[in-house]
């Protein structure tokens, strides 16, 4: 490994700051990491769980259950947050550059927090941000004395001085900027044309009054004193003393930095970019790319205060995101699914466009001045089916009800002939009130993030589009151990497995062949090569019992249908595992066949895409991927390169899947892996839970019956294979997707849950903890200077470390960039030890951390996160797609913490109980 120099960019930036924004409610948690408090017990009075993937359906937190309490569980004390002991010293010193400009804060005056609240209640941050404009505008000099402030899009206002009320409410009046109002009835659209029309038998049409907002609404606005920040408490934490970090100092000086963005959101706000926490997004900042699918990507600029060992510094790092294309309705459908007539499309599609396009903002374009609708979903009929009653008035002046049709109602008042009558209408409103629009006349909104999962062919346009080698974007801003003892030193993050075995090979006696593409015509030959080469690396394969095709007629069946057939021809051999071949990576039979063979028939299976050439190079990583997943060993890591972990270790890889962003219904799933098998470490058990939706907290680690934690402990001491060390004498922890804001609840919440589940599986059994939070979403970018620092393509060495000037002046963090970057520029990953029981040094850590991103059996290259974590992401995701039919989940993210309020929270379904044996625990690699 290499440690790291860091330089930043060393411009001085003057920033003349407002009052920075107290923390709004909730984003912290109450307790800080050093305060101790006695926690209730959870009991386990049951058997071990028989097979690898646990189940609790209605969770009840990792915080307590109805158990009696014993005197091991009658109190947990929560540890202190571990500060950084020293720096690393292994390895070659080498200097880097960093996406970092020193800061400094013109004044450290106080800054003063308002609380907001906006009546009626306003969801939307931009129209927040507009009530808020308007409100400056209008009693900006008279009332506030001139101070603009900034707002956090919420509930909170920061200025630099005070205001001259304590609390004050205003009327805030805000004008539809789509212009004049239109009522169904007006003619083409136009106001002051008649307010009624005829029906087709010559009575007058009367519409119904409807409110509308397009004219303007009226607010009211609360502002209310809530706090003084101290913003010197930054300047008083950077200049603290290594090791002696204070924690409650550090809490509140993250209060104060959070101010400090929420100053640089403001700005960016006023310029009317696209917010999306810290990052900005505008059509103008760069070129705009097709990803086709009705997908455009959008670049833009990140920024953030950051406290480091060179001192206060801006972080400023280009990015991108995914934005609908401003088309209408039926050009994004046709796009997305690649069709050129939308009456081809089945109910499956229309399943899913509802999923694709639900929340999303349209515009009318039939009328003069347009309005603007939010999809809710599709009709269930089509919409010459669609009717609906008006009142009309007869000859002598009597009011009736009328019933027409959606499709004659838009001939009559607009003289417009739908061009997909046979089609649904798109559905706006709610089922009381519902509007049918025809999706020809409805355009989507332009700026609307796209937050669904990309598909193969978006995600390659995606990199392509945003690429950018470490010299533009800084314009712009170990050894393995395989069989018979050979071992290979890797170089640049790289090793080549040709001509060498495995560890251990798995044996597979009976297996098939499922063909579902069908330009596929040599799928023996395709058998027969895969046996040659698992053989040759030290499997013992025999030749595959049945290789089925699918016949083309059953391609009109449904996905499940279709895999439900394929199975039945299959299922007379008995096979223990299952090659299938697809016509594409993002096929939608993929999903349903990995459901019935995990679920229902408790069978290993492995997809794959016929490559362009069938090579040895692919057909060895096949090997990799089936050998795992089999039970064999690829090449676990040298006895020499965990030395560190003493006699008896175990390592836990812990992670979260949340639904789409605005999916508040859709459970979240936590999980756990870990290691097995000691003292090799490769294999990990597994175990899922299912919990409210968007609770990033694990909430099942410990529980009335058991949790994750311990059916993990169990099934290290059935297959650890030194009898004398069953029991972990350490227990190291990296877990993945939670932020700085949310360290102190991790500790009182998941911390506390592997205290408690170790003292109830034996009176006096406390195994020292090392708890590392490992980190990707951040935009830190280091630059090697020289060439003998960096990679053919610019990008620093794979096993780079960086521990100081770049990370916290106190706290114990790193990062760590252990996968050789290929494309674009490597991303490090940030890893923080928020508690370090073991006492492990740096050293340690950071080389038991980049020898882990070598065992991804996946590859035979490093990865970018050590393989607990990465493998934990794998099984979250993995569930996500079992759960849900149409893959809705997003990227692992915090979302909310499990203590904030909110609506009570839906009853959600179990997970399903899988039927693979306990020796194939690695089925999901």
């Amino acid at each position: 490994m290499d440690g790291a120099e860091v330089m930043s960019g060393m411009s001085e930036v003057g920033l003349p700051l407002p009052p920075p924004p107290p923390v709004p409610p909730g984003a912290f948690p109450a307790i800080s990491p050093g305060y101790e408090k006695a926690l209730p017990p959870s009991g386990l009075n049951r058997e071990p769980n028989e097979g690898h993937t646990g189940h609790d359906g209605t969770p009840k937190g990792a915080s307590g259950s109805s158990a009696p309490i014993s005197p091991a569980l009658a109190r947990i004390p929560l540890p202190k947050k571990a500060t950084r002991p020293s720096f690393g010293k292994l390895g070659r010193p080498s200097k880097l550059c960093m996406n970092h400009f020193k800061t400094s804060i013109v004044k450290w005056d106080d800054v003063y927090q308002y609380s907001v609240s906006i009546e009626p209640s306003v969801k939307d941050k931009k129209q927040c941000r507009e009530i808020m404009k308007k409100l400056r505008e209008t009693y900006g000099e008279a009332e506030c004395g001139g101070k603009q402030g900034a707002y956090d899009g919420e509930n909170c206002l920061f200025t630099s001085g005070s205001l001259s009320f304590n609390t004050k409410e205003f009327p805030v009046f805000l004008e539809d900027s789509k212009g004049s109002s239109y009522r169904p009835g007006d003619r083409d659209g136009k106001t002051g044309d008649s307010t009624s029309t005829h029906s087709p038998t010559g009575q007058e049409v009367f519409p119904k009054r409807r409110k509308t907002v397009s004219r303007g609404r009226e607010f009211s606005v609360k502002i209310e004193f809530a706090a003084t920040i101290r913003m010197k408490v930054i300047d008083d934490m950077m200049k603290g003393v290594m090791g002696k970090g204070d924690l409650d100092q550090e809490t509140r000086a993250l209060d104060a930095l959070r101010v400090l963005d929420i100053v640089l959101r403001e700005n960016a706000s006023e310029r009317g970019y696209l917010l999306v926490r810290d990052n900005f997004f505008h059509p103008e900042l760069g070129p705009v790319g097709d990803l086709g699918e009705g997908v455009e990507a959008w670049r833009g600029y990140h920024s953030s205060i950051k406290p480091t060992g060179l001192g206060l510094t801006l972080n400023l790092d280009v990015t991108m995101t995914t934005i609908l294309k401003p088309i209408t309705v039926e050009k994004f459908l046709a796009e997305y699914f690649g069709v050129r007539d939308l009456n081809g499309l089945q109910a499956r599609n229309w399943t899913k466009a509802k999923s694709i396009l639900k929340g999303v903002k349209v515009e009318t374009t039939h009328m003069s001045v347009s309005r603007e609708h939010k999809i809710s979903g599709f009709s269930d009929r089509a919409i010459r089916d669609l009717k609906f009653s008006r009142r009309v008035k007869d000859g002598e002046g009597n009011i009736g009800e009328e019933e027409i049709s959606v499709q004659q109602y838009y001939s009559d008042v607009y003289m417009y002939t739908l061009r997909f009558p046979d089609l649904p209408a798109l559905v706006s409103g709610n089922k009381k009130k519902a509007t049918f629009l025809p999706l020809e006349l409805c355009k989507i909104i332009a700026g609307q993030r796209y937050t669904k999962s990309l598909s193969s062919k978006q995600r390659q346009l995606q990199i392509a589009a945003c690429k950018q080698s470490p010299q533009e974007r800084q314009r712009i801003c170990e050894n393995l151990e395989f069989g018979h003892g050979r071992t290979e030193e890797p170089r640049d993050g790289r090793w080549n497995f040709n001509q060498k075995e495995l560890k251990q090979g798995a044996r597979i006696d009976t297996w098939a062949v499922a063909i579902f593409d069908g330009r596929c015509s040599d799928g023996q030959r395709i058998a027969e090569s895969l046996v040659d080469c698992c053989c040759k690396r030290g499997m013992q394969m025999r030749q595959a019992a049945i290789v089925e095709k699918e016949p083309p007629s059953s391609q009109r069946f449904s996905p499940e249908q279709r895999v439900e057939r394929m199975i039945t021809a299959l299922k007379q051999t008995k096979p223990v595992f299952i090659l299938v071949i697809l016509p594409d990576k993002d096929s939608p039979i993929y999903v349903p066949f990995k459901r019935f063979c995990e679920m229902k028939i408790g069978v290993v299976s492995q997809c794959m895409v016929k490559p362009r050439q069938l090579n040895d190079q692919y057909l060895g990583n096949l090997a990799l991927k089936i050998n795992l997943k089999m039970g064999g060993f690829n090449s676990p890591l040298s006895p020499r390169m965990v030395s560190c972990l003493g006699p008896s270790t175990i390592i836990f890889g812990m992670d979260v899947s949340h639904g789409s962003p605005g999916e508040s219904s859709v459970p979240s799933i936590a999980a756990v892996v870990a290691t097995k098998n000691w003292p090799d470490v490769f294999h990990y058990s597994t175990q899922v839970r299912i919990q409210p939706a968007k609770t990033e907290m694990i909430e099942g680690l410990h529980d009335s019956k058991g949790g994750m934690v311990k059916e993990c402990l169990k099934a290290y001491y059935i297959s650890c294979r030194s009898p004398n060390y069953r029991k972990p004498t350490q227990i190291i922890v990296y877990r993945d997707g939670i932020s700085e804001s949310q360290f102190a609840e991790c500790l009182e919440v998941e911390f506390t849950a592997f205290k408690r589940a170790c003292a109830e599986l034996e009176e006096g059994y406390n195994p020292g903890i090392t708890f590392i939070v490992a980190q990707k979403r951040h935009n830190t970018r280091f630059f090697p200077q020289g060439p003998d620092n960096q990679m053919r393509n610019g990008n620093v060495l794979p096993g780079t470390v960086v521990d100081k000037d770049a990370c916290h002046p106190h706290n114990y963090d790193f990062f760590l960039v252990s996968q050789a970057g290929l494309i674009g520029t490597s991303r490090p990953t940030h890893y923080h030890v928020l508690v370090n029981e073991n006492k492990l040094s740096p050293d340690d850590i950071q080389g038991l951390t980049n020898n882990l991103c070598y065992t991804f059996g996946r590859c035979t290259t490093s990865v970018s996160m050590a393989a607990p974590a990465a493998y934990a992401h794998v099984v979250a995701t993995r569930y996500r797609k079992l759960v849900d039919t149409m893959g809705g989940g997003s990227d692992t993210s915090s979302f909310r913490s499990s203590k904030e309020g909110g609506a009570p929270k839906p009853p959600f379904p179990d997970l399903p109980v899988l039927k693979i044996k306990p020796e194939h625990s690695m089925f999901f690699c």
